[in-house]
């Protein structure tokens, strides 16, 4: 069996106070449309209010729509309409939805606003990858991540409230999560493709535990066509920076020895759309995410570890990008479906022009 498979197998055993996710992110190749599309269950704790669940989250996002940039629903079924599929083969189904080895479907439909899909994706590999330090899966996280496929190209469909659009060459990622408790505090930036470099990837996490004080881990993926950076391995994660100044903004930085690279992502605000996740204990997590954002690298190099940084001359600008921001706040400005609610609460007004596109 493939790594990737491996990495997607259901690892809920019945037991309560547990999540599980699988979600995938599609970023159309025009940089103006995207689509997030999530499989999920969920179990409360001993003692904790609400009933176990399967749910689909869907988000489509269009800046030219003229009723608004954005589109969330979902829909909420009992447990038992989760099917993990065959012991040992990946392929889970919730009602009529599937998600398994190169391919998905499904449909959400909720408050005059819908979202359905059928899509096929080629991975670039079969091997599951790996963008967080070596051995983070041996320690007894509450949260557990893998990412089962990334360099995804996607094909098929996608109909928003009644418009059925063609996904052609569109590139993503699918990833699968478990664990038993949330991390609260997180900030997360996926790159799939530059203009500059058409083998440039970037994926960016910053993260800190609920109730936790020690320092935030920041693993930085990189690689180009000239390198593969290793800032999300020890030591060079000691040298990245991740910080977000105002809603919708990125600031990051990272450095090896003698090569150091700055950035900067961004989107419109009011292309974020949020969602309460619920951690087993009964708290609540916002989540606000865009998938048409923007993002800039400039590089920086040096001869020896003590000389001075200059700019090498190169710089990427991306073609494609998802913004995404945890915490147990809401963000100003941002709207958000709830826990026990289908769509969210209004529809933003007609987009204009976001600053940098």
């Amino acid at each position: 069996m493939p790594t990737s498979e491996q990495a997607n197998l259901p690892r809920w055993k019945k037991q309560a106070g547990f999540f599980e996710i699988w979600f995938l992110c599609v970023l159309d190749p025009g940089g103006e449309r995207a689509w997030w599309l999530r499989y999920t269950i969920f179990t409360p704790a001993p003692g904790a209010p609400g009933e176990p669940r399967a749910t689909l989250w869907a988000a489509a996002f269009d800046c030219a729509s003229p009723t608004g940039p954005a589109v969330a629903v979902k829909a909420i079924h009992p447990i038992s309409a989760f099917d993990p599929g065959t012991p040992g083969r990946f392929g889970i189904r919730i009602g009529d939805a599937e998600l398994s080895p190169g391919k998905c479907h499904g449909s959400v439909a909720s408050g005059g606003h819908s979202i359905a899909w059928d899509l096929r994706y080629t991975p670039e590999s079969t091997e599951a990858a790996r963008r967080t330090p070596r051995g983070t899966g041996l320690l007894p996280l509450t949260t557990h991540v893998n990412h089962s496929h990334d360099d995804i190209t996607f094909s098929g469909t996608v109909t928003v409230d009644g418009k059925r659009m063609e996904v052609r060459g569109a590139p993503g990622l699918q990833k699968h999560l478990w664990g038993h408790r949330r991390i609260e505090e997180l900030t997360w930036l996926y790159v799939p493709t530059f203009r500059e470099d058409a083998e440039a990837r970037l994926e960016a996490l910053t993260v800190r535990p609920r109730g936790e004080r020690g320092p935030r881990l920041t693993p930085i993926y990189l690689r180009t066509s000239k390198a593969k950076h290793t800032f999300h391995e020890m030591p060079g994660m000691l040298f990245t920076k991740l910080e977000a100044p105002r809603p919708g903004e990125l600031l990051f930085q990272a450095a090896s020895a003698t090569v150091s690279v700055k950035g900067r992502a961004w989107c419109d605000p009011r292309t974020l759309v949020g969602y309460a996740y619920r951690d087993p204990q009964g708290w609540d997590v916002h989540v606000a995410q865009s998938d048409v954002a923007n993002c800039e690298l400039e590089f920086f190099t040096r001869s020896h570890p003590y000389a001075a940084w200059k700019p090498d001359g190169r710089k990427l600008t991306s073609a494609v990008g998802a913004l995404e921001f945890h915490g147990h706040e809401k963000l100003d400005g941002v709207r958000y479906v709830g826990w026990d609610d289908t769509v969210l609460p209004e529809m933003a007004p007609p987009l204009k022009a976001a600053e940098g596109k």
